[in-house]
């Protein structure tokens, strides 16, 4: 652990062009620790716990300094953040490359493609492993009809070039359905004003928990998501 001294830094946005969002190798018990991804993870942490969405579930958690060797106490802290995010029965104290916690921390998967729908800001990330992919505005559901009210992973699971909605008689075209109560990936008009408008709290203009995508990158995604795509709805 000599060393982690000089790696104490300010911390970063998520998703930002300079973000460090991922790790190389597991954080936490029974893992090899290294420096470089141990900032990494504590730096995600205190992104979550300064968040509005987070904070009142956090406010609890010790988040070791960045420049301590506390080990014991970052494997006690995500195993609290797993406890409180993602259910006790994920709880076991490890951050990995490749696992669900790493998204649930503001971070990606370092291997394969990835959706990640950012509700505070109304931007949908795609990522292929670390690498950005794309980034679009979008607009997810109103008040009434919210597209998650936890964070929440999902994959895709049916595609659809041209699909005409009967329930809202409403064309959603480059559809990509991610939960069984119908909710999808989708083009529609008018995204990057409706999209400005829910980041500055007017929801009226919300889908009905649906993710919408202007019909030039819906078909962009559509063209670059396989099937079984995770998608990842994040709440901060």
């Amino acid at each position: 652990m000599d060393g982690l001294q000089s790696n104490c830094g300010s911390d970063k946005k998520k998703h930002s062009a300079r973000s460090n969002n991922y790790i190389f190798s597991r954080v936490g018990k029974g893992a090899p620790n290294s420096i470089i991804d141990i900032k990494t993870v504590i730096t995600l942490l205190n992104l979550r716990k300064k968040d509005p969405y987070y904070q009142k579930k956090l406010s609890r958690l010790v988040i070791p300094k960045s420049c301590s060797n506390d080990i014991l106490g970052l494997i006690d802290c995500i195993t609290e953040f797993q406890r409180i995010i993602q259910g006790a029965a994920k709880a076991d104290g490890i951050v990995g490359p490749t696992g669900n916690t790493i998204l649930h921390l503001g971070g990606v998967k370092r291997i394969g493609k990835q959706i990640i729908i950012d509700m505070d800001d109304q931007k949908l990330h795609a990522y292929d492993g670390i690498k950005k992919s794309y980034s679009f505005h979008c607009a997810t559901g109103d008040k009434d009809h919210p597209t998650a009210i936890k964070p929440s992973l999902h994959h895709v699971f049916r595609k659809y070039e041209k699909y005409r909605s009967r329930t809202y008689n409403a064309q959603m075209n480059y559809a990509m359905f991610f939960t069984n109560d119908g909710k999808a990936i989708h083009q529609s008009n008018a995204v990057m004003a409706t999209s400005f408008l829910k980041v500055v709290g007017i929801d009226s203009l919300g889908s009905h928990g649906c993710v919408r995508l202007s019909e030039y990158d819906a078909k962009l995604l559509f063209n670059w998501a396989p099937m079984n795509t995770p998608v990842f709805i994040d709440m901060a």
